[in-house]
């Protein structure tokens, strides 16, 4: 980890979803889905091939609130969100967390691999891995971030909110990836705002007085 001024970056992130969650989002559902030993086997096999391909990193800043109102919210460097559903999460927060991570390109690119030659049951198996993988790069930075603010009386929002969800637009991605530096995780961003690679994840996340 490094700490930058205003940002924190971590070159790994120690964080690995559960078996459970990873056979949910490829479908499986506990009480009803039955899987022989032999496949079973396979499966797991596919999945720790999966997180041995993840290079899980991240990177958040925190920035005081410094106007706001049920339609807005604006940012003490410079940025302004606009959507009703953010600002009703950070209705009681003086402070707003900026995040995001990333799995890396080297399992992005098997993903692709694998799917263009036929392996597509493979490359499912690696981008619910992926996913979840991401996904828990920012549940571990939140636990960071609520352990080092609680001193301060402080806590995250329970929820965190990413563009293209609700009614924040996704061209928020831009704004969040220029104020992050995400070119230090190794992403880049598209002319439609898409990340790349692809298993990556920006989110917001407020700040607010412990009651």
């Amino acid at each position: 980890m490094y700490d930058s001024g205003k940002l924190k970056y971590f070159e790994y992130i120690p964080s690995r979803p559960s078996e459970g969650m990873i056979l949910t989002r490829l479908g499986y559902r506990k009480t009803k889905t039955v899987l022989d030993e032999e496949y079973k086997k396979k499966l797991n096999r596919m999945i720790n091939e999966g997180f041995l391909m993840c290079k899980t990193r991240g990177i958040f800043g925190r920035y005081a609130i410094i106007e706001k109102n049920d339609k807005y919210v604006k940012l003490e460097n410079g940025l302004t969100f606009e959507g009703t559903g953010l600002a009703k999460l950070l209705n009681n927060s003086i402070e707003v967390v900026l995040m995001a991570s990333t799995v890396g390109r080297e399992i992005t690119d098997k993903i692709h691999y694998e799917v263009e030659n036929g392996n597509a049951s493979f490359g499912v198996v690696l981008d619910a891995v992926a996913s979840e993988t991401a996904d828990a790069a920012l549940d571990w930075m939140v636990d960071y971030i609520n352990n080092l603010i609680r001193r301060e009386g402080k806590t995250l929002t329970k929820m965190r909110y990413s563009p293209g969800y609700g009614d924040l637009p996704l061209f928020n991605q831009k704004k969040i990836f220029d104020a992050l530096g995400l070119e230090k995780l190794g992403l880049s961003i598209t002319e439609r705002y898409m990340l790349v690679p692809e298993k990556s994840v920006i989110a917001i996340a407020g700040i607010e007085g412990i009651e």
